[in-house]
């Protein structure tokens, strides 16, 4: 039953966490094989595509991937695509993917919140491979890690590492409108954020975040809230 599968899910998760990652691809298969069609099965694929690649397994995580870019719900379909183009970028030049496999080791121990330890390990990639095509998603990362970690002075920091080389166009406007949230929300330097918020409109007007973007700097500015 579905229950049963969603409950297995979970105990997979409860394995990853613990660092068991073979006790959890067990489960994740099991309910992948029971429903081949459904949106739990697709759901227990993704987790078997991450967890192949938290373990640099990188080709088989794409084959999982790759038939999940049609997967029902449009939020499995987006993961998997987002997944599968991080694989895509970390394995074209550097084609063993040396630097992804130490992305993707990262993000495992984000998964199982170890934070301090995953912004070092970023911070030890960054000076590994200087320049990598994944320079930006691992600053990205590593300022979003410390603004959970309270580190909010820290993370912009890192964030103005991205939106002030021209060279990062990809992340830029994720890394300004996150800039933009820090100084609003935790930094409190609303004519900042002001700021900020008004160059993603202007700089990235084809953004995702322009209506939110717009919407935080109308009300810093006072206006009206229609």
């Amino acid at each position: 039953s579905e229950a049963v599968s969603e409950a297995k899910i979970a105990l997979g998760d409860l394995d990853l966490l613990r660092g068991e990652p073979w006790e959890a691809t067990l489960l994740y298969s099991q309910v992948e094989k029971a429903n081949p069609e459904s949106v739990v099965g697709q759901e227990a694929k993704l987790r078997n595509a991450r967890l192949n690649y938290y373990a640099g397994n990188f080709m088989l995580a794409k084959s999982h991937l790759d038939i999940l870019k049609e997967a029902t719900t449009r939020e499995i379909a987006n993961d998997a695509m987002q997944l599968s183009l991080l694989i895509q970028e970390g394995t074209a030049v550097d084609t063993l993917g040396l630097a992804l496999k130490d992305y993707a080791a990262v993000e495992g121990l984000v998964f199982r919140n170890q934070l301090p330890q995953a912004i070092s390990g970023l911070d030890a990639l960054l000076a590994k491979y200087p320049g990598h095509d994944l320079t930006d998603d691992a600053l990205l990362l590593k300022a979003q890690l410390q603004r959970r970690t309270g580190a909010y002075a820290a993370a912009a920091t890192t964030l103005a590492q991205i939106t002030e080389n021209p060279k990062y166009d990809v992340l830029s406007d994720d890394a300004l409108f996150l800039l933009a949230e820090i100084q609003e929300q935790n930094l409190g330097d609303k004519a900042k954020a002001q700021v900020l918020y008004q160059q993603v409109l202007t700089k990235y007007p084809g953004s995702i975040y322009v209506a939110e973007a717009r919407k935080r700097f109308r009300r810093l500015r006072g206006d009206a809230v229609q």
